[in-house]
């Protein structure tokens, strides 16, 4: 009976000093870090705790890689004033049973903050149900430093003129005068806008008047190409000429007999035509009287007077040429030089 007295009051002894050992020993592998090390107002800053545990945290989540897991720690989850910080992102890694939980917050408030106890399983496994066992983590409290108390200033400082790039000057000088040039030619615009809209009309119609010339030129120099009668040239020449005029003067040629279109154009343009067009003029005019001729005089008696170069109802050797290449001249004429119309 007395050996098991002396026994129990020796494990009474031993016991303790066990457990003050192991206390000891799990502070010792514990190591809380603040990255940096002076953290002011506003700043982002880091808490590093390095611990060491059997558990792994890494098996409760499903979306951990093997090296880091990120944790959905909330402010509310250890913090005794959530409000003092806003914990940005939390993360865990790991090496063997070495652990490191690193907590990035930005500080709201001056001061002491500090922080309660949490379940670090609990957060690891938060949708996973009942825990398996309790290891908490308690982080020491940490200081949040005043910029203006570290700097030892009382008073505000003077405004100071905002910072710019360097030549932004020269740049805005630039866009200045650029945007009131820019603005000059738009009024002036506005204010020539008639005359401009006068002038790009006038250089349309110009476009346009050029464009029947060549049509015309090209449609004449495919008709002496062709082997057929006189009569059916002269026809086809007049329906060509008469398209040209309608386009160029804007009146009807159709109806206009050969010996009134002289007095035609004479009309339209008001006899403001110069001497070159003029001569133009009465040489189509002639024209159209001889091509009328060939086609409507076949075999009459008058066809048959001398000379037969003037009478006969056909054209001679080397006429119809002659006809084309005056016609382009006549053309010429009236495109090259202005006309009242």
């Amino acid at each position: 009976m007395k050996k098991i007295f002396l026994a129990l009051i020796f494990l009474a002894f031993i016991f303790p000093c066990s457990a003050q050992n192991s206390e000891k020993e799990n502070n010792d592998s514990t190591l809380q870090v603040m990255v940096p090390r002076d953290v002011f107002i506003g700043d982002s800053g880091q808490i590093q705790y390095s611990f060491r545990c059997p558990v792994d945290f890494f098996a409760f989540s499903e979306s951990s890689s093997n090296e880091v897991l990120e944790i959905n720690l909330k402010a509310e989850d250890f913090l005794e004033d959530p409000l003092s910080c806003l914990v940005t992102k939390t993360t865990l890694s790991r090496t063997g049973i070495n652990y490191n939980l690193c907590i990035t917050f930005i500080p709201w408030k001056t001061g002491i903050i500090k922080f309660r106890k949490f379940n670090l399983e609990e957060i690891c496994r938060k949708e996973k149900g009942k825990v398996s066992a309790d290891f908490n983590i308690e982080l020491s409290p940490v200081v949040i430093l005043s910029l203006a108390e570290k700097l030892g200033a009382t008073t505000l400082r003077p405004a100071k003129a905002p910072e710019v790039l360097p030549y932004t000057n020269y740049y805005v000088w630039f866009f200045i005068v650029l945007a009131v040039i820019l603005f000059s030619l738009f009024c002036t615009a506005i204010i020539k806008l008639p005359e401009i809209l006068r002038k790009w009309k006038e250089i349309k119609t110009k476009i346009s008047f050029y464009k029947n010339a060549v049509k015309t030129k090209r449609h004449l120099n495919i008709l002496l190409r062709k082997k057929i009668p006189d009569a059916d040239f002269s026809e086809q020449w007049q329906i060509i000429l008469r398209e040209y005029l309608e386009y160029r003067f804007k009146s009807p040629f159709a109806s206009v007999t050969g010996k009134n279109i002289e007095y035609k154009i004479y009309k339209i343009t008001g006899g403001m035509m110069s001497e070159k067009q003029e001569k133009a003029v009465e040489e189509l005019t002639a024209h159209f009287v001889r091509t009328n001729y060939i086609r409507f005089a076949s075999g009459s008696i008058d066809s048959k007077m001398l000379p037969a170069e003037e009478h006969q109802a056909g054209f001679v050797n080397g006429e119809k040429k002659s006809l084309i290449l005056s016609t382009h001249k006549i053309i010429d004429a009236f495109e090259k030089e202005e006309i009242d119309g």
